[in-house]
């Protein structure tokens, strides 16, 4: 009997001395996950998604491809949320689209994130071959430089790349505005697909698509320079 409570008492200390001496169970966010995944280790300052409100963009034939379009009898009208084309063309070539969403970062000191427009457009119309283009459901890909639409209600489809804005420009903190003025150059692929339900040629890869001047109303309730990483001021130079 007291040869078993002594074993027993033996093995007791053996299994305490191994717990003692085993490493604290990991963190599971410091866990490693398979192969290829990557780690998340927190957002940093800038990397914050700051929400869109509303706001809206003002769309327009640059001058060279208006005077192009002209002279091929094409003209430029609003598009509403169901497809239907107005008829009176639209006022100085334009077309004001209302944004419903989206939102903002700071991607290398450039503006970045997504905006998406109302489901509304604009259409091309050849009054020479009777032909039209609908051209709906606008997205800018602020991070990649562009705008996404879809062509007679086809697939999505990016028509046109831009010059990303510097975020420091173009967000204003007090009154929670982002604020765009763009060039927005016509894709190979797009301007393929104009050309061919137009029946013109007009539209050339690389060449002017639209001009955009965006105004954008972001939430309000945000931090704007801890979230967009934009309280950072160049260091004073020393005499």
């Amino acid at each position: 009997m007291r040869a078993r409570l002594l074993a027993t008492a033996a093995v007791g200390a053996v299994t305490s001395t191994l717990l003692a001496a085993a490493p604290a169970p990991a963190d599971p966010s410091a866990l490693p996950g398979p192969p290829g995944a990557s780690v998340i280790t927190g957002r940093r300052a800038g990397n914050t998604e700051v929400p869109v409100t509303g706001g809206t963009a003002r769309f327009e034939a640059p001058p060279k491809l208006l005077a192009a379009l002209e002279d091929h009898g094409v003209t430029i009208a609003r598009l509403d949320a169901r497809g239907r084309i107005s008829r009176q063309p639209a006022a100085d070539a334009g077309v004001r689209l209302d944004i419903e969403g989206g939102a903002v970062t700071n991607s290398g000191g450039k503006v970045g994130g997504e905006l998406r427009f109302a489901k509304t457009g604009l259409a091309l119309l050849n009054s020479g071959t009777g032909k039209s283009v609908r051209l709906s459901d606008f997205v800018g890909d602020l991070s990649q430089g562009a705008l996404r639409a879809r062509l007679n209600h086809g697939p999505d489809l990016t028509v046109g790349t831009f010059t990303r804005s510097a975020t420091k420009a173009a967000v204003d903190t007090d009154t929670a505005r982002l604020r765009m003025n763009v060039g927005i150059k016509v894709t190979a692929a797009a301007a393929a697909r104009l050309n061919a339900a137009l029946g013109t040629k007009v539209f050339t890869a690389g060449g002017p698509l639209l001009h955009a001047r965006v105004d954008v109303r972001l939430d309000s309730s945000v931090d704007l320079r801890t979230a967009l990483n934009l309280n950072r001021r160049p260091a004073r130079r020393e005499d």
